[in-house]
């Protein structure tokens, strides 16, 4: 079977390495961070906000990058991680690809829609923040699992 969207498998172990660290980042900045991990710099925002509350259109601001530095090695490693071929591919594999990625999908929209009707304010910006990773986080959960069960099954269970 082609598999022509996969990434090679040499590339799993950095991505996920990458992965793990910058999900972990992005776990103490969005809980713990008082400040302390903040990158600050001047940046070029098409709408943005400084302290007033009026909207600024193309303007250069400056803002913490923090959390945009860390999205931007999470969601690429992420991908490339989830998206990366297995030492031994085959149809199985790719069924069980397939099946995590559906599950993925419909455990994420139904978490954003119990989200959508009881958060509000700025707070539900912070949920599609997270829920950009987190269709990914769930996939990369479900692939791994079920992997792991495939692999570890006796013939005789079946």
């Amino acid at each position: 079977m082609k598999t022509n969207y996969l990434f090679p498998h040499k590339w799993k172990t950095v991505s996920g390495i990458l992965f793990l660290l910058s999900f972990i980042g992005l776990v103490v900045v969005f809980s713990f961070d008082q400040g302390y991990f903040e990158i600050r710099s001047f940046v070029f925002a098409i709408i943005g906000q400084e302290k007033s509350l009026d909207y600024m259109f193309f303007k250069v601001i400056e803002e913490s990058i923090t959390d945009e530095l860390l999205m931007l090695i999470a969601i690429p490693s992420g991908i490339t991680y989830a998206f990366s071929k297995e030492k031994h591919e085959d149809e199985m594999v790719a069924s069980i690809r397939l099946h995590s990625l559906v599950w993925s999908t419909i455990i994420n929209y139904g978490i954003i829609l119990f989200c959508y009707m009881f958060i509000y304010g700025m707070a539900f910006l912070d949920v599609m923040m997270v829920a950009l990773l987190l269709q990914l986080l769930i996939f990369i959960v479900l692939f791994r699992y079920r992997m792991y069960r495939f692999y570890n099954t006796r013939p005789d269970e079946e």
